[in-house]
């Protein structure tokens, strides 16, 4: 079966709209000029604007100002928290914390473990069958405390 001629598929909403706002932007086309124009002022009153000692004083005070209330307001929480006698998020990020360091020294026994296995593994191996060490022929034992 043959098919005839298929015109090609419409464009999708999106692929128009980004169409149409490269042209708008493109730097040869009239709105593209007043757009580069514009971006290049606007960059340029940024620069001046985060420069600006006042700016930065404002700036950093409305930060400080957030972040004290982050601190309050999480001190209330966890107080609120705590007469509940439920855990709080700094008691569970602890709690996490130690979680996390026995793991690492239950992973770092099981290690210790294992080579202490495949050395025994290896004497075996090594001493068919000899009768148990007299306590002079034992060798002394090197544990850390």
């Amino acid at each position: 079966m043959s098919h005839p001629e298929r015109p090609p598929p419409s464009q999708g909403l999106l692929a128009r709209g980004l169409k149409l706002l490269g042209h708008l932007t493109h730097p040869d086309t009239r709105t593209g000029k007043v757009f580069t124009r514009a971006e290049q002022g606007l960059t340029r009153a940024a620069v001046r604007l985060t420069e600006s000692p006042s700016y930065l004083r404002v700036s950093g005070s409305l930060m400080r100002q957030g972040f004290n209330a982050r601190v309050r307001r999480n001190g209330l929480v966890e107080g609120a928290l705590r007469t509940l006698r439920l855990p709080t998020t700094s008691e569970v990020e602890t709690l996490r914390d130690q979680l996390r360091r026995m793991n690492d020294q239950v992973e770092a026994l099981g290690t210790q473990l294992e080579l202490v296995v495949d050395l025994l593994h290896r004497q075996e191996g090594a001493e068919p069958e000899s009768p148990e060490p007299t306590p002079k022929e034992r060798a002394p034992s090197k544990r850390r405390r």
